[in-house]
């Protein structure tokens, strides 16, 4: 999370990977960093080392958001340390 925040304050856009059974604990991290809408990537946890998903549709429905995320115009003098 904070190499995100970094790179976005950069004003370079990002979109983070998170497992969702992480995904509180990444947007409350986000948030105490100072970029509270850090873009995330919210993807099933695998269940016992194994993927439990269909790939190709989780890509395929996330693909639009991942694209918006990245260009997007947002302004870094938004985000505060």
């Amino acid at each position: 999370m904070v190499d995100a925040v970094e790179i976005e304050r950069q004003g370079k856009p990002t979109v983070t990977i998170v497992h969702d059974a992480f995904e509180r604990a990444a947007r409350l991290h986000a948030r105490a960093l100072g970029l509270p809408d850090l873009p995330l990537l919210v993807e099933p946890t695998p269940r016992g080392g194994t993927i439990s998903f269909d790939v190709e549709d989780f890509a395929q429905e996330a693909i639009a958001a991942v694209l918006q995320a990245l260009t997007a115009a947002r302004q870094t003098s938004d985000v505060t340390a």
